[in-house]
């Protein structure tokens, strides 16, 4: 072994790693996809260079003279706006779907081995334990830059609002235009934060796609950007409070609806909103009931209509691109959920788990990789849960599958319809009283499962269902004589109870690839978390090697984190199982 050996991560040797799938495609493509990333990196360059340093005195007369400009024009003062500020992400987006289309479907052939680590940054974590979760190095320069822009915005603010200061006017006088410039302010560093909001979740977004993030990772960053999005809304509004108490007025001012300029009643009416869906969002109230969260999450509707009413047309156009998007995502999304599917199949496995067999949509194309969101109208028309599909594409063209663990009032109320069902009616048909709507699907779009020689495949309970779906996957390329790398597949799963060991049973991979043992090298270590007895077992199956172990709680954990640990070198980025 050479000593650079010892630095390469695991998995990510000579021969293996991310490098076996490169797309085939034509100078002339190639030319013209590069041209359009420049020219979307150049927009998006320059349109956060604008929101940094619109604080600036240069920018601010920069900006005046642009009014001044193009007041006079077709687009009046509200149109120049729009162009400024929401004109640059809507073209990202239009230019994005130019660049997906050109991509297309292509074929896929094996490059040379890559013997360094690509896009790292969006994968490397730097903080692992505090109050963001696991944060990789891209994503902390993203905190760095939203925290440094708002000391930044405020410290300019605050230094031109002090240089206005009049000696004319008397300290209360000073203190009151203080706070109301300076709340003012506020609102306006919220708006550049608002014009981020809704970008990530956008689910079927076009630049999600395009940049190649899952819209459940991205869901983080609306987490983030709503905490600090409604803390500046919220401190906006507290100036205005202590401003207009100081000076007597505050209910007067509060209960004003103005025709033309700043409405005050319907900035309260949003905020209000606002306040309440983040409250219910914090997690110890989201884990406590999470259909609060769900329904008062609803009020975003009430939140952007009130705001546009508050603030006027010409500075919501600042943030109206990133909800033009989301809007437009939602309707998508409407019009796809609108279908109801047949329920092939369902049943309660020994574990209390659910195991639903769906028909597939004929519009709905997904990999082992996906997840989609479920509606059973019987339980709710307006709640929709998301869960990783646990069968293959290949498994079959017109049907899904979907394991879901009993944990809460919906999936409770779903196993009790099930058992009613199944107790009248055997075996469950597609006339019993259940209904779904299909979703999605979410994900990776690429195959990441089968571009490595090894695989480590890290799972505790339930969350098997979405490697359930990609060992299908990989047993029918094997099968099938499709593109796959794979040559060892180690899985590691937790569980509380050895009654949980009957997720396996959803899966048969004898019949999937009988030989599949002859080229494949497929290990399982399962961990019994609850049970003392036996103290140590290990069974061995047919074409599967397993090991199963009876362990303390803490000694799991243990292993958990040094399975972690290695991952984290890898360049791998664990599923999100829902």
């Amino acid at each position: 072994m050479d000593e650079s050996s010892v630095h390469n991560p695991l998995l990510w040797g000579q021969g293996s790693g991310y490098a076996n799938v490169r797309r085939k495609t034509p100078l002339s493509v190639t030319l013209a996809k590069w041209i359009l990333k420049i020219a979307m990196l150049a927009l998006f360059i320059s349109w956060i260079a604008l929101m940094f340093l619109f604080p600036a005195d240069f920018v601010q007369k920069l900006f005046e003279k642009w009014i001044h400009a193009t007041n006079g024009t077709v687009f009046g003062i509200t149109g120049s706006l729009f162009l400024l500020f929401s004109g640059p992400i809507l073209l990202i987006a239009v230019l994005s779907i130019a660049y997906l289309v050109i991509s297309g479907e292509e074929e896929l052939h094996e490059k040379k081995p890559s013997k360094y680590p690509s896009f790292r940054l969006w994968t490397f974590p730097v903080l692992v334990d505090g109050p963001f979760g696991v944060v990789s190095a891209a994503e902390l320069i993203g905190i760095l830059l939203f925290v440094v822009f708002v000391i930044w915005a405020v410290y300019a603010y605050t230094m031109s609002i002090l240089s206005l200061m009049s000696d004319q006017l008397t300290f209360k006088e000073k203190s009151c235009l203080f706070l109301e410039i300076l709340g003012l302010r506020f609102g306006l560093i919220g708006m550049f934060c608002l014009a981020f909001l809704f970008l990530p979740v956008a689910r079927g977004s076009i630049l999600l796609r395009f940049i190649d993030i899952p819209f459940e990772h991205a869901t983080r960053y609306h987490v983030w950007l709503g905490h600090l999005t409604m803390l500046l809304f919220t401190i906006h509004g507290l100036l205005y409070v202590v401003a207009w108490t100081i000076e007597g007025r505050l209910l007067h001012e509060i209960l004003e609806w103005r025709d033309i300029g700043v409405a005050i009643l319907p900035g309260v009416i949003s905020l209000s909103a606002g306040l309440l869906m983040w409250v219910t969002s914090l997690p110890p109230v989201r884990k406590l009931n999470f259909e609060l969260f769900f329904y008062t999450h609803q009020l975003y509707v009430i939140f952007i209509v009130f705001l546009a009413l508050h603030v006027g047309d010409f500075i919501f156009t600042m943030a109206a691109g990133g909800i033009f998007i989301f809007i437009l995502d939602r309707f998508l999304r409407f019009c796809q959920s609108r279908r109801v599917v047949d329920i092939i199949s369902a049943k309660c496995l020994p574990c209390g788990a659910v195991e639903l067999v769906l028909a597939k949509p004929e519009n709905l194309r997904y990999n082992a990789l996906s997840f989609v969101f479920l509606q059973v109208r019987e339980l709710s028309w307006l709640q929709w849960h998301p869960f990783s599909v646990s069968s293959s594409p290949l498994d079959g063209k017109y049907h899904i599958s979907v394991l879901i663990k009993v944990l809460g009032k919906w999936t409770e109320k779903l196993r009790g319809i099930i058992l009613e069902n199944s107790e009248k009616e055997l075996p469950f048909s597609p006339h019993s009283k259940i209904t779904a709507s299909v979703e999605g699907p979410y994900g990776h779009e690429i195959p990441y499962h089968l571009m490595y020689e090894n695989l480590i495949l890290v799972a505790g309970g339930i969350g098997i269902s979405p490697f359930l779906a990609v060992l299908s996957d990989i047993l029918h390329c094997v099968r099938e004589g499709r593109p796959c790398l794979l040559r060892n597949i180690l899985i590691v799963w937790a569980v509380k109870r050895s009654n949980e060991l009957s997720l396996l049973s959803t899966i048969d991979m004898d019949s999937i690839c009988p030989s599949f043992s002859s080229k494949l090298n497929l290990e399982t270590c399962i961990y019994v978390t609850r049970e003392s007895e036996p103290p140590l077992e290990t069974v061995k199956y047919k074409t599967l090697k397993t090991f199963l172990f009876v362990l303390h709680p803490k000694v799991v954990a243990c292993l958990f984190w040094l399975v972690l640990d290695i991952l984290y070198g890898l360049d791998y980025t664990l599923s999100h199982p829902w």
